[in-house]
C-alpha cells in the first residue's frame, strides 16, 4: 500500500507540473503579439482626459499615475516629437502597457494597464482539468482492472470454485492478490481437513452403530422394553451421524444443487402428508392455485420438513403454512402458537448444535442441526430464513426463495 501511495503521489505531482506548463505555453501563444484593437480608442480617451485640469485627473482617469523626471527614459526622436506635440505615448512592457504624457516639461506616467485577455481563461481552465482527468484515468485503469480480477476471483472462491488469479508483477495490488491466494489456499486446506475428519469420524461411528444394532436385535435375553430403549438410542446416534454428514456437505458445498422446475404446491402437500403421523398440531395450508420454482426439490423439501418438525415440537394447537408470491421471490411462512423464540436467540437458533433447552434433552431440542441445515439450504438457493413473532402468539419462520429462470441455471 505504501508503494501504491508514493507512486500515485509522484504521478500526480508530475502530471500537475507537466499539464500546468503545457497549458501555460498554449495560453502564452494564444495571446496576440500585436496591440489589441481597443488600445487606440483607449489612448484617444486618455488624450482627452489629460487635457482637463490636473486637479480633475484622480476623478476622471481610472489608472494610477505618477510624475517622472524628464530624462528618466531615453526616447527615440519620433517619440520625443510626439511628446512635445502633447500626444499620449503608449509603451509596452510584458503583458501590460504604460501611457506617458509631457505637460510643461513634466513627464507623467499612467498605468499599468494589463493587456491579457480573460475571454478564453475559462476554456483553458476546463482544458487543464480535462487533461488532468484523462491522465488520472489512464493511471487508474490498470488498477481498476486488477481490482475487478481480484473481485471476480473472490466471487469464484465464495462459490467454491477453483481460482487462478495471475497479475503482472508490476501491478500495484499484486501483494494483495498474493496474500489472497495464500489465504484461499489455507482456507481450502482447513475445509478439506474438516471434511476428511467429518467423514472419518462418521465412518468410524457407522460401523460400531451397525454392530450394536445387530447385537440388540439378536439379544433376546434382554427385556423387550430395555431392548427398545437401546435400539432407540442407536437410531438416534445413526440419525445424528446422518445429519452431521448432510450439514458438512452443505457447509462445504460438496454437493451442488440440482436445480430444476418443481411444483411448490405438490412439494408442500407431500411434506404435510409425510409429517401427518407425527405427534403434534395439525398443519393447515394456505396455498395459491399454482406455484412453480426452479430449485433443488430434495434439499428444499428437507428444509421445509425441518421447519415444520420444529413447529410440531413447540406448537400447542395450530400450525399455519402460507405460500405467497411476490414480484421476485416466493415466501413460505410457518406460524405456530407455541412459546415463540426470544429476540436475542433468533439468530443463534440457526447456528449448528445450538439448542434453547439448557438440559440438552433430545426429545425437546433435537440435535441442534435441523434449523442450521435450513439456513444452509436457503443460502445455497440464494434465499434467506428469518424468525419473527407470529400473529398466533408463537414463532414465525419465513423462507424467501428467489424466482429463478432456466436461462440463469
Amino acid at each position: 500500500m505504501q508503494r501504491l501511495f508514493w507512486h500515485f503521489y509522484l504521478f500526480l505531482f508530475l502530471v500537475l507540473l507537466g499539464i500546468g506548463w503545457a497549458v501555460e505555453q498554449l495560453w502564452q501563444q494564444w495571446q496576440p503579439a500585436t496591440a489589441p484593437p481597443w488600445l487606440e480608442s483607449y489612448t484617444s480617451l486618455l488624450q482627452q482626459q489629460v487635457q482637463q485640469p490636473q486637479s480633475s485627473w484622480p476623478h476622471s482617469i481610472k489608472l494610477p499615475f505618477s510624475a517622472l523626471p524628464g530624462n528618466s527614459i531615453g526616447w527615440l526622436a519620433q517619440e520625443q516629437q510626439q511628446l512635445q506635440r502633447g500626444e499620449v505615448l503608449a509603451l509596452f512592457e510584458d503583458n501590460q502597457v504604460y501611457f506617458y504624457y509631457l505637460q510643461q516639461q513634466q513627464l507623467w506616467r499612467f498605468g499599468p494597464l494589463p493587456l491579457t485577455q480573460n475571454d478564453g481563461a475559462t476554456w483553458f481552465t476546463l482544458l487543464f482539468f480535462l487533461l488532468l482527468a484523462i491522465a488520472v484515468a489512464l493511471w487508474l485503469w490498470p488498477v481498476a482492472r486488477d481490482i475487478r480480477r481480484l473481485q471476480h476471483s473472490l466471487q469464484r472462491f465464495a462459490d467454491n470454485r477453483d481460482i487462478a488469479l495471475t497479475l503482472p508483477a508490476r501491478s500495484f495490488i499484486a501483494p494483495i492478490a498474493q496474500s489472497f491466494a495464500d489465504m484461499s489456499d489455507r482456507i481450502r486446506d482447513l475445509l478439506n481437513l474438516q471434511r476428511e475428519m467429518t467423514h472419518a469420524v462418521s465412518h468410524e461411528l457407522r460401523t460400531p452403530i451397525a454392530r450394536l444394532s445387530f447385537a440388540l436385535e439378536m439379544a433376546q435375553q434382554l427385556p423387550a422394553q430395555e431392548r427398545q430403549l437401546m435400539l432407540q438410542d442407536v437410531r438416534e446416534l445413526q440419525q445424528l451421524v446422518d445429519e452431521i454428514l448432510d450439514y458438512a456437505r452443505l457447509e462445504t458445498g460438496q454437493l451442488p444443487l440440482q436445480l430444476q422446475q418443481i411444483n411448490l404446491i405438490e412439494l408442500i402437500n407431500n411434506v404435510q402428508e409425510k409429517l401427518a403421523p407425527l405427534p403434534g398440531a395439525d398443519i393447515r395450508l394456505q396455498l395459491p392455485a399454482s406455484a412453480l420454482l426452479y430449485a433443488d426439490g430434495h434439499y428444499l423439501e428437507r428444509a421445509l420438513q425441518n421447519v415444520l418438525v420444529n413447529a410440531k415440537k413447540y406448537a400447542q394447537q395450530h400450525i399455519q403454512l402460507t405460500l405467497t408470491e411476490y414480484k421476485q421471490h416466493w415466501q413460505i411462512s410457518v406460524d405456530d402458537d407455541g412459546p415463540g423464540v426470544p429476540p436475542e436467540l433468533r439468530h443463534q437458533i440457526l447456528q449448528p448444535f445450538f439448542r434453547i433447552e439448557a438440559s440438552r434433552n433430545k426429545q425437546a431440542g433435537g440435535f441442534g442441526l435441523g434449523l442450521a441445515i435450513v439456513q444452509r439450504v436457503m443460502q445455497w438457493h440464494q434465499g434467506s430464513v428469518t424468525v419473527t413473532d407470529s400473529a398466533q402468539g408463537g414463532a414465525r419462520f419465513v423462507l424467501a426463495l428467489p424466482q429463478r429462470h432456466a436461462a440463469k441455471l
